[in-house]
């Protein structure tokens, strides 16, 4: 993850060596070599991830690559708000970290989260209401695909009915506790209390928050949007249609993976998508943006 842009880019070697100092973290050690668990740790894969995803972020607006409007799935709102001039990169990563370590430190034992391929979202629902509050939808990714998030026992308990129901598959995902979700509510304290000290301006760009799927400029609201992420849905599918209304019919994924980029081509078929995760992905699409 970012190796090449570590080794290829001045910019981002001296961003990391800020953003080591100021998380107190060996971000670049974890980053290059790993090892791959203590990497896909939730305190240290948040900051990891960020740190990618700025680092690309910093890269593209040096080339004269501005966002139109914004939208960050669950943790990339961060990024998003980097973007929209609210929060500054080293603030972020701050953010992150806190977030990451509360995350991690108050995940119930016995607790997850399971994608949910080929139902409606309406059926997921109705599943979970019926569960008694055990399980809840965490995560509206695409249609078709939902992430429900709970106790174990309550899990276990639904995914026979989702079955029942027509789902073609449940996976279940890698991930140390029920995200997204009631369970996270001393996450959500602790978090906020970190929050609250790092500095936020209002936004100068539209940014499609996950909680509402609404734009939102104000600090005071985007804290709040913020904090009520880890206990609440990500409305990806919803947030993404917002973008659209918005007049937004093209679409940059900003960061490692391609996840998103799929996500969007379901969501808005006939969509133009872009995805920017490294050195080459980034020079193909400055090429193509600079030759239009």
């Amino acid at each position: 993850m970012a190796r090449d842009l570590l080794e290829g880019d001045p910019g981002s070697a001296e961003f990391l060596r800020q953003a080591e100092a100021r998380l107190a973290m060996p971000l670049g050690r974890l980053i290059v070599d790993g090892p791959e668990a203590e990497l896909q740790a939730t305190e240290n894969a948040q900051p990891a991830i960020l740190f990618h995803s700025l680092a690309l972020l910093r890269q593209l607006t040096a080339n004269g690559i501005e966002p139109g409007a914004l939208a960050g799935h669950s943790m990339g709102e961060f990024a998003g708000l980097v973007a929209g001039a609210a929060l500054d990169p080293l603030d972020a990563l701050a953010a992150v970290r806190a977030r990451g370590a509360a995350m991690s430190a108050a995940a119930p034992p016995a607790s997850g989260m399971i994608a949910v391929l080929g139902l409606p979202d309406g059926t997921v629902e109705q599943v979970c209401a019926a569960s008694g509050a055990r399980v809840v939808v965490a995560n509206y990714n695409a249609p078709g695909q939902v992430v429900i998030s709970g106790s174990e026992a309550g899990l276990n308990a639904v995914s026979p009915q989702l079955q029942a129901a027509g789902a073609k598959r449940l996976v279940r995902l890698p991930v140390s506790g029920a995200f997204h979700s009631p369970l996270m509510a001393g996450a959500a304290r602790v978090f906020a209390a970190a929050w609250e000290k790092i500095p936020l301006r209002p936004l100068r760009r539209p940014q499609v928050f996950n909680a509402d799927a609404q734009v939102h400029q104000d600090p005071v609201e985007v804290r709040r949007l913020m904090v009520g992420q880890l206990t609440g849905p990500v409305r990806w599918t919803q947030s993404i249609q917002r973008l659209q209304q918005l007049g937004v019919d093209t679409f940059i994924e900003v960061g490692p993976r391609r996840t998103l980029t799929g996500l969007v081509k379901k969501i808005v078929p006939g969509a133009v998508v872009h995805n920017i995760e490294d050195v080459p992905s980034m020079t193909a699409y400055l090429k193509a943006a600079h030759a239009r």
